[in-house]
């Protein structure tokens, strides 16, 4: 009988929410969907920045948890630091808890949904384990040197219904289409920067 994978997630909603300037919406639902078609999701987490000492919606927030099958839900407070700009310990967050899923042997496969570089480390550390890695990061800003990390790599337009047309209603994406998605090409070398729309989706070579 072939064991099913055990599939742990994340969803970076503030960095992904970066692909509203090109006119979308995050459907998050389709990353859970993506993320089914890998095995069985043991843990499904999605993040939120607090500013100003305000939550977001709560009730919006509980439903999303409630609809989308989310496991988790963490809100973190954004502080100012002395230059003025604004951070949140969301990365921190994220990468203990999908490092204390490795190392305790509660996750074959982990979905990563952001293109944020400070989960460099985290990524190499998780394949470096034999964790199989597949990050999803917003088209409109996600650092080239995460995507080559991953195991697999794809922007969040393409996975079937992650993105959609702000204003459109939320169409429910299940696993079988999320397994429609063309197939990935191959790149290798290295590099730093950002990767913008359109690209092709990136595999790390054998």
């Amino acid at each position: 009988m072939r064991v099913r994978k055990r599939v742990w997630v994340a969803d970076d909603a503030a960095n992904l929410a970066q692909d509203r300037e090109n006119g979308c919406r995050i459907n998050h639902e389709a990353l859970l969907a993506y993320a089914a078609r890998l095995g069985v999701i043991v843990h499904a987490g999605i993040y939120f920045p607090r500013y100003n000492g305000l939550e977001r919606d709560r009730s919006q927030l509980i439903s999303l948890k409630q609809t989308a099958g989310f496991t988790e839900m963490e809100v973190r407070p954004v502080r100012q630091r002395p230059d003025g700009s604004y951070k949140s310990d969301i990365d921190t967050v994220i990468t203990m808890s999908a490092w204390g899923a490795a190392v305790t042997g509660q996750a074959d496969v982990v979905v990563l949904a952001s293109g944020d570089s400070d989960f460099v480390p985290l990524v190499e550390g998780l394949v470096q384990r034999g964790i199989e890695v597949h990050v999803i990061g917003p088209d409109n800003g996600t650092a080239i040197e995460l995507a080559v990390a991953a195991d697999c790599f794809l922007y969040a337009s393409q996975v079937p219904g992650l993105t959609q047309p702000t204003g459109s209603p939320a169409t429910p994406v299940t696993a079988s289409q999320a397994a429609a998605e063309r197939p990935a090409e191959r790149l290798g070398g290295n590099g730093n920067g950002l990767h913008t729309f359109p690209v092709p989706s990136l595999v790390k070579p054998n």
